[in-house]
């Protein structure tokens, strides 16, 4: 797990997914004022054709599981998060 911190632009969420070969992205608003972040990066792995090998999961208070749905991710509250995780990692 790596924590860019806040503020991350799309690119820098693809390139550090890349260079750590990583399956998933994690992201989390906690102002619907964020959210539209969160769609620019799932937009971004669709345009460089990664959406479906690295998932990405969104969370938290203004997150919805249809506004995920909506933008192509997945969402999942903290209690269940790691579990659903584990089985996003091997599909």
């Amino acid at each position: 797990m790596i924590d860019l911190g806040k503020g991350i632009t799309p690119e820098k969420f693809l390139e550090t997914a890349q260079a750590e070969q990583a399956r998933v992205i994690g992201m989390s608003a906690l102002l619907t004022t964020t959210m539209p972040v969160m769609k620019n990066i799932v937009t971004l792995l669709k345009d460089e054709g990664l959406q479906g090998k690295i998932k990405t999961i969104i969370s938290e208070a203004p997150v919805t599981e249809a506004y995920a749905r909506q933008i192509g991710a997945y969402a999942y509250d903290a209690a269940i998060v790691v579990e659903k995780v584990k089985e996003l990692m091997v599909e």
